[in-house]
Protein backbone atom coordinates (compact mmCIF):
# COMPACT_ATOMS: atom_id res chain seq x y z
CA UNK A 1 0.00 0.00 0.00
CA UNK A 2 0.81 3.79 -0.41
CA UNK A 3 -0.69 6.59 0.55
CA UNK A 4 -1.61 9.56 -1.39
CA UNK A 5 -2.70 12.73 1.14
CA UNK A 6 -3.04 10.62 4.24
CA UNK A 7 -5.80 8.10 2.23
CA UNK A 8 -4.75 4.44 1.18
CA UNK A 9 -4.11 2.86 -2.06
CA UNK A 10 -2.92 -0.53 -3.36
CA UNK A 11 -0.41 -0.19 -6.28
CA UNK A 12 1.18 -2.67 -8.67
CA UNK A 13 5.08 -3.53 -8.67
CA UNK A 14 6.47 -0.88 -10.83
CA UNK A 15 3.89 1.19 -10.89
CA UNK A 16 4.71 5.00 -11.57
CA UNK A 17 3.04 7.89 -9.42
CA UNK A 18 2.08 9.53 -12.27
CA UNK A 19 0.19 5.98 -12.77
CA UNK A 20 -1.46 6.46 -9.41
CA UNK A 21 -2.22 10.01 -10.36
CA UNK A 22 -4.15 8.85 -13.50
CA UNK A 23 -5.54 6.43 -11.17
CA UNK A 24 -6.85 8.83 -8.22
CA UNK A 25 -7.95 11.43 -11.34
CA UNK A 26 -10.27 8.64 -13.17
CA UNK A 27 -12.08 6.99 -10.19
CA UNK A 28 -12.44 10.33 -8.03
CA UNK A 29 -13.69 12.78 -11.55
CA UNK A 30 -10.62 14.85 -10.38
CA UNK A 31 -7.78 16.70 -11.89
CA UNK A 32 -4.48 16.86 -9.57
CA UNK A 33 -1.32 17.54 -11.52
CA UNK A 34 2.06 17.92 -11.07
CA UNK A 35 2.56 21.14 -12.13
CA UNK A 36 1.62 23.76 -9.85
CA UNK A 37 1.67 21.75 -7.18
CA UNK A 38 4.45 20.51 -4.21
CA UNK A 39 4.99 16.86 -4.66
CA UNK A 40 6.45 15.28 -1.22
CA UNK A 41 7.28 11.48 -1.33
CA UNK A 42 8.25 10.67 2.02
CA UNK A 43 9.40 14.07 2.88
CA UNK A 44 11.38 14.85 0.12
CA UNK A 45 10.37 17.27 -2.42
CA UNK A 46 10.15 16.21 -5.95
CA UNK A 47 10.43 18.28 -9.32
CA UNK A 48 7.50 17.51 -11.41
CA UNK A 49 9.44 15.57 -14.18
CA UNK A 50 10.68 13.43 -10.81
CA UNK A 51 7.20 13.03 -9.97
CA UNK A 52 5.72 11.65 -13.29
CA UNK A 53 9.13 9.29 -12.95
CA UNK A 54 9.11 7.97 -9.25
CA UNK A 55 8.39 4.47 -9.19
CA UNK A 56 6.47 3.54 -6.17
CA UNK A 57 7.40 1.66 -3.39
CA UNK A 58 5.40 0.06 -0.07
CA UNK A 59 4.58 2.14 1.98
CA UNK A 60 5.77 5.37 0.13
CA UNK A 61 3.92 8.20 1.71
CA UNK A 62 2.71 10.78 -0.94
CA UNK A 63 1.45 14.03 -0.75
CA UNK A 64 0.61 16.60 -3.51
CA UNK A 65 -0.53 20.36 -1.96
CA UNK A 66 -1.45 23.26 -4.06
CA UNK A 67 1.48 26.27 -4.21
CA UNK A 68 0.17 29.28 -2.59
CA UNK A 69 1.39 32.68 -4.39
CA UNK A 70 0.78 35.43 -2.16
CA UNK A 71 1.62 39.22 -3.07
Amino acid sequence: MVQLNGVEYAYRQGMSLKELLDQYNTEHNNSLVFDGFAVLVNRKALNPIQAEERILLDNDKIHIIPLLEGG
